[in-house]
């Protein structure tokens, strides 16, 4: 934020001139005009006037020109005020945005792959799973209606990070955001996980963090695949109605050298399986070995086997060929609302080799420290800055642009 933008800020003064990062609107006006320039994902945005940024860059005590990561491919530079700038526009709760800045990070880790994420044809949304006391302390819902709408929490942090890699990263149609088809599930895909069953740890355990952390798994995600088993209480049978959507050929990355799910166990199956003994190393071990198609079954389904390009299909000695590369390529989460005996799962859009999901601690309130991945290594983009309390304006007077300084 510039001089006359923080001068105008503090006094309430008006000027014929803004700054290079701020426009000047009138309330009325701002539908239509960030619908124009292609700001919106479609829905109507919160006006991001200069204490509403501030408001969320104070509610993670960072500083603006903080570097949360970069996408060198398209030499595009996310700094922490471009994130709050779009988190404002969601409709994020200033207490979401070390979530949301998390998740951002989390995203822009090379692991994850931001550009061919984003461009690819193939259309995957940013599936952000919170797990531990933070979901909770921001009200998130991990329960009924848990992948569709009507909660403030989950619909904005995930579509703040779409709305980032829209006006910042630049991935939208047309344009660098190649998807074919596109799914729901890239205006938001965000979900708690629900308090496991007796004998399951939670996801974030699962993964190597403490019980007390929290912690945001991203992953590239197709759209959600709900699996349905209302007949059957035994663990072995709930299993193998899992392991028959997740084989199936008609997604992408089946039998294409191993890719990453997203299992959500809903409470009747999760229940069950675990009832029986079944853990969740257990589990993903079985979906693993369950999930393994020959090639005459990918020829039913009229897909052929790739020779010479990127995906190897050459079958195993078993003469079989690989939909999950390991167990650690399956997120197992609880969550969902109890009733008939329903889960969903999520498939990675494409297989491990072009990306993989990233999970980082969330830093906890007032926490002055960067946060850490699994090994306690330090993410170094989440600096802290001191801490301030910037209310939002009574009425609109200047309105960030969004887009503006993406590059370094």
């Amino acid at each position: 934020m510039t001089g006359i933008a923080e001068h105008e800020r503090r006094s309430g003064a008006r000027s014929a001139a803004a700054p290079a990062d701020v426009i000047v609107l009138e309330e009325s006006d701002l539908q239509e005009r960030f619908h124009a320039e292609g700001w919106s994902d479609g829905l109507p945005v919160v006006a991001p006037t200069p204490d509403r940024v501030d408001a969320m860059l104070a509610a993670a005590r960072l500083d603006p020109d903080l570097v949360v990561g970069i996408v060198p491919q398209r030499d595009r530079v996310v700094t922490a005020e471009k994130v709050a700038v779009n988190a404002v526009m969601a409709g994020c709760r200033p207490e979401y945005f070390p979530l949301v800045v998390t998740a951002m990070g989390a995203i822009l880790q090379p692991a994850f792959n931001a550009h061919t994420v984003i461009t690819s044809t193939g259309g995957a949304a940013l599936c952000l799973v919170v797990s531990g006391t933070e979901a909770d302390r921001l009200g998130m819902n991990a329960a009924h209606n848990v992948l569709g709408s009507g909660n403030r929490a989950n619909a904005t942090i995930g579509r703040a990070v779409r709305l980032v890699a829209r006006n910042v990263l630049g991935a939208s149609s047309p344009g660098l955001d190649g998807s074919s088809f596109g799914h729901p599930g890239k205006y938001s895909l965000c979900i708690a996980e629900a308090p496991p069953p007796a004998g399951w740890e939670p996801l974030r355990v699962e993964l190597g963090f403490s019980a007390d952390d929290s912690t945001v798994t991203v992953a590239p995600t197709e759209g959600p695949w709900q699996i349905a088993n209302h007949l059957s209480p035994a663990a072995r049978d709930i299993l193998l109605t899992f392991a028959a959507a997740i084989r199936c050929p008609v997604t992408f990355s089946v039998g294409k050298g191993g890719h990453e799910v997203v299992v959500l166990f809903g409470p009747e199956h999760a229940q069950a399986v675990a009832a029986e003994g079944w853990t969740r190393s257990d589990v993903c071990e079985f979906l693993v070995a369950h999930t393994r198609v020959t090639p005459e079954e990918l020829a039913a389904a009229g897909v052929h086997l790739e020779v010479g390009a990127q995906h190897d299909m050459t079958p195993d000695a078993d003469g079989r060929l690989a939909t999950l590369a390991s167990p650690a390529s399956v997120y197992v989460v609880t969550c969902g609302g109890a009733g008939a005996g329903w889960s969903a799962y999520l498939p990675t859009w494409a297989p491990s080799i072009h990306a993989r999901a990233v999970t980082l601690r969330i830093p906890r309130p007032h926490e002055r420290w960067p946060c850490t991945d699994v090994h306690g290594r330090t993410i170094d983009w989440l600096v802290f800055a001191p801490p301030s309390a910037p209310q939002p304006p009574r009425r609109l007077q200047h309105v960030h642009d969004p887009t503006r300084a993406a590059f370094a």
